[in-house]
Formats: C-alpha cells, structure tokens, sequence
C-alpha cells in the first residue's frame, strides 16, 4: 500500500494522470471537508457568541451604573438648586423682619399622631430662648420650648397643643388658631356666624400675646362651615409655612424688647 501511494504521487507529480479526475476528486472529497470542519466552526462561533454576549452584558452593566450615577448627580443638582430658591426666599423675607433674628436649620423630625416637633442647630448659647417665635420664608413656623447649649426644640404650630393670636389682614377680626395635630390644616377657633370671613382670606399675628410679634402670615382660610345649631362657624385653615419641608428658619430674638 505504501509502495503504491508512492507509485502514484509520483505518476501524478510527473505525468499528471489524475489531472482530468481532480475536479470531481474534489467534489467528492467537500462533503467530508464540511463534516469535518463543522464542529470546529460551530464551537468557534460558540465560543465569540459567548464572548460578544458577555461583552454586551459587561457593557450594559457600565451603562446602567453610569446612568444611575448621573441621575444621582441631577438630583443633588436639583436639590441644591431648590434649596438656593428657599435661601432666597429666606432671606427676602428676613429683609422683612424688622426685629433682631438668629438664622437656624432644621436638623431633626419629631413628628407622630400626636406631636410635631423640629429640632434645630442653634442653643441658648446662640441666643435661642424657650418661647422664641420661629419662622420660614412664608410664614410662621411655631415657638421655641426647649433648649441646650447647642440645639433647640420647636413646636410647630400645627401641635394640637398649640394656639396663635391671629386677626384677619382683610377685616381686623381677632380669634385663636389652633393646630390639630395634622401639618396641613388648623382650626379658627369661636368665629361667630355673622363674621365677615371666606375662603382665601389671610390671617396674621395679632401680636396681642408676648411670642409673636405681630402682622406675620400664619395661614389662609380654606373653608367655612355654617353647621346648623352650632354656635361658631367651623373654619379650616391652611398653614402658610412650609411646615413638613422647611430646612432654614429664622428665630425672632425679642429678649431685648421684653428688657426694656
């Protein structure tokens, strides 16, 4: 066998005598070239499949941190931004203020079902003193009533505990606001049913107590209720500070007029 391979790579090197079957040699020889070669082929695409895949998965991880990591960045952008609006807002309104006041800020929530209460970073080494009227830019926030050196506590004036002097800017009425315990709704206390009163109206300290000063917004009216046999009108009013978000107050400081 090994003589007559010899023997005919030799013919076929010199004389060419398979020249004319090469052709379909060839045609014959393809098929088996193709079931040889095929699990190769198919194991190396297997193999850059897999590749490309993990390569997408690689990517798409990349992408994803990236974009939370920008949207992380756009909301601290968008806090900042809010909170540079509130320092102006600020300070317009401490521009306002005609008495002396203690710039503080929010550093603690106190709040359940049955108490709201902040605490903030300035003590009666700043100033800050037990019955202290607080504010925000848009209104009046509630009252200092405990202190240490370096921090106080304020009770927001939605505290059902709580009770504000406040007359109607529109009229001169005089009555008492008081929370109930919910951020977003007070209760204008003994309203006779003949008082001039609708919804939209502006209350403000009365300033006929030691604590607020007056003529400050506290809250505006947003119903009025004529309940029959009851002797008061229900009237519910909306604070006007920002009592849930408010991060920068200012304190009024009275301790020098209550010396005099």
């Amino acid at each position: 066998m090994v003589l007559l391979s010899v023997l005919l790579i030799w013919g076929d090197t010199r004389h060419s005598i398979f020249s004319p079957f090469r052709p379909y040699l060839s045609w014959l020889v393809t098929p088996i070239q193709i079931v040889v070669t095929t699990p190769q082929k198919v194991i190396s695409w297997s193999f850059e499949h897999l590749a490309s895949r993990e390569d997408l998965v690689a990517e798409n991880q990349s992408l994803n941190q990236e974009l939370l990591t920008l949207r992380s960045r756009l909301q601290k952008l968008d806090s900042l931004r809010a909170e540079n609006v509130r320092l102006r807002e600020l300070l317009d309104a401490s521009q306002r203020v005609e008495e002396k006041i203690i710039m503080a800020e929010v550093i603690g929530f106190d709040q359940n079902a049955y108490s709201h209460k902040v605490l903030i970073d300035k003590g009666f080494s700043t100033g800050a003193y037990v019955g202290q009227a607080v504010l925000d830019a848009t209104g009046v926030l509630g009252q200092v009533i405990e202190t240490s050196a370096y921090n106080s506590r304020v009770l927001l004036i939605a505290d059902a505990s709580h009770y504000v002097p406040v007359q109607l800017s529109r009229t001169g009425f005089r009555s008492i606001l008081r929370g109930v315990g919910d951020l977003r709704q007070m209760e204008l206390l003994s309203v006779p049913h003949s008082t001039d009163l609708k919804k939209g109206d502006i209350l403000t300290t009365s300033g006929l107590d030691t604590r607020f000063p007056s003529d400050y917004p506290v809250g505006v009216v947003r119903a009025v209720r004529h309940v029959l046999g009851k002797p008061y009108a229900d009237v519910d009013v909306v604070p006007l500070a920002q009592l849930a978000r408010s991060r920068h107050v200012m304190l009024i400081d009275q301790s020098g007029q209550e010396a005099q």
